[in-house]
């Protein structure tokens, strides 16, 4: 099983489940670090999920593109193999960018996906190895990895907040974190049409098995190979998978990491649609009465693009409570 970071150790694929799950009850304020890890003794159970607020409608694109519906034995719209996007079709996604010593430089390491004129919400497991918040650089406005686009900006991470389950249910579970922005100003990230915030789930409506969701992301082209990321950002559509049918012994059963309820499968089981390597922490969205919801993250899965094994996401409607609630201990809300 990898995790889809496009660094060939751990690729990974999240899923997002459409269920609560246990969340901490109490919580100590943040350290003056610029890192928060709570105890493992921390627990809080969570209400219902809201739409987070924003100076800005969340969930809307002056750009449209839909990915073909493809399918393994045809031209599809995967990320695996890929098809392209224009510019500003997702202005919610963001590329993370890891600082490395041999090169003195970034490279790409994740996806994310903006959230509030303050933060980024990410994979777990994308931040967990990194030495210090200032080895990442959040992109925002990016299309082309081989150049700088029009709209892009950078911006340093002021805090990472990591899921305090992250792991406790299994190695690839509550694979979910939070990276307050460095802003110049008090207005955070500046949003233009090429820059918006997606909106989070206050239900799970709209999110049903055989609906069809988008994943974003640069991620290798080929399966095991790093080289191949995609020069631009590529989409792929994806369907919605039933717990029961990602739970089958042929599918994910049996496993040492169990699908959980806070998880969610996407993808043909007929294999050739798929996130892959580099395209962890990116967004599944899903569109709802006009807007686009973060349904998922980019967390795990086995290869990609293979028969019987769909990309597995972390399950965004399960842990808003705690997104909010994060929120307002870091005075964004």
């Amino acid at each position: 099983v990898k995790m889809k970071n496009g660094f060939g150790s751990r690729e990974l694929v999240t899923t997002f489940c459409l269920c609560l799950v246990k969340l901490p009850s109490s919580v100590t304020p943040l350290p003056n670090s610029n890192w928060y890890y709570p105890s493992d003794s921390q627990w809080r159970s969570g209400g219902f999920p809201k739409f987070p607020s924003s100076a800005t409608e969340c969930g809307t694109r002056a750009v449209s593109h839909q990915p073909a519906r493809g399918s393994s034995t045809g031209a599809s719209a995967k990320i695996v193999g890929g098809s392209s996007t224009p510019y500003g079709a997702y202005p919610w996604q963001v590329e993370i960018q890891a600082y490395s010593p041999a090169r003195r430089g970034f490279d790409h390491h994740c996806g994310g996906a903006v959230v509030g004129d303050m933060l980024v919400l990410t994979a777990a497991h994308c931040v967990t190895n990194i030495d210090r918040p200032d080895h990442l650089r959040l992109v925002v406005g990016k299309h082309s990895l081989r150049g700088k686009d029009k709209h892009e900006r950078a911006y340093r991470p002021q805090r990472i907040i990591v899921h305090p389950e992250f792991r406790i249910d299994g190695p690839h579970s509550n694979d979910i974190a939070l990276i307050k922005v460095k802003a110049s100003s008090e207005a955070g990230i500046d949003f233009n049409q090429f820059v918006q915030p997606i909106c989070l789930p206050d239900s799970e409506e709209g999110v049903n098995e055989g609906a069809w969701c988008t994943v974003t992301g640069w991620g290798a082209q080929k399966p095991g190979d790093e080289k191949s990321l995609a020069s631009t950002l590529r989409a792929a559509s994806v369907p919605l998978l039933s717990q029961s049918t990602c739970r089958q012994q042929d599918v994910y059963g049996g496993r040492e990491q169990n699908i959980l309820d806070s998880m969610l499968c996407a993808g043909l089981l007929e294999g050739g649609v798929d996130a892959c390597g580099g395209d962890s922490g990116g967004p599944l969205a899903c569109q709802h009465s006009g807007r686009f919801v973060l349904a998922g993250v980019v967390s795990w899965g086995d290869g990609c693009a293979q028969k019987n094994r769909p990309g597995v996401y972390t399950r965004v409607a399960s842990f808003t409570p705690w997104i909010q609630s994060t929120m307002t201990r870091l005075g964004l809300s």
